[in-house]
């Protein structure tokens, strides 16, 4: 399962790559996506990454911690 600080950041920008500014809403439809599923450890990690991708696309990131 992931969920290291690295590899939310990793993941928040490649989406942020692949998606631009909807980064954040697809990380969002991928957490609902595992809520129906009933995967609530995934759900919370893609929720982490919504915000850290919102937070990456706003420059509110610690130290602006962009690696995109």
């Amino acid at each position: 399962m992931m969920g290291t600080d690295t590899e939310i950041y990793r993941t928040a920008n490649l989406l942020i790559e692949e998606y631009g500014e909807m980064a954040a809403p697809a990380a969002f439809i991928r957490a609902d996506q595992l809520l129906e599923r009933g995967d609530m450890p995934g759900r919370r990690v893609w929720l982490r990454i919504a915000k850290i991708t919102e937070d990456l696309l706003s420059g509110q990131a610690p130290g602006n911690a962009s690696i995109h």
